[in-house]
């Protein structure tokens, strides 16, 4: 196995200002499965697929900081159904120069989450530093 093929992912560990309100939200909103819950040190784990968010209170001066790319199949169907349960997005689903049909939301910390899939001219893309 090479070297590069020993990195197999990454979790964010993003900042907030209550777990249990942030495993709900993540929850109810985004369709997250709840893994863990503690209570001490308070730390809250939630999972979509192969997607696993951590979070941790006291960062409380942190929170809102926080900005994590999840990668999904369809970006114009996780929009469909994240609109479907009133989550408020931060500008349009549309395709970016960077080769990524893609939105945003905030968590109810306040931290950023962008949710997409590469474009299937992605390379060329990047190549050209624009899109058409």
């Amino acid at each position: 196995m090479e070297m590069g093929e020993q990195f197999l992912g990454a979790n964010p560990i993003l900042p907030v200002k209550d777990v249990r309100d942030t495993a709900k939200f993540y929850q109810e909103k985004l369709g997250f499965e709840v893994i863990v819950l503690w209570e001490e040190p308070p730390y809250g784990v939630v999972k979509r697929g192969k997607t696993v968010i951590e979070f941790g209170d006291r960062r409380e001066l942190y929170a809102g900081s926080g900005v994590c790319s999840i990668h999904v199949g369809n970006a114009d169907m996780v929009y469909g159904e994240l609109n479907a349960k009133g989550v408020e997005f931060v500008g349009d689903l549309a395709d970016r120069d960077y080769g990524c049909r893609d939105f945003r939301v905030r968590d109810n910390n306040g931290n950023m989450l962008i949710i997409g899939h590469d474009l299937d001219n992605q390379d060329e893309l990047i190549r050209q530093g624009n899109i058409a």
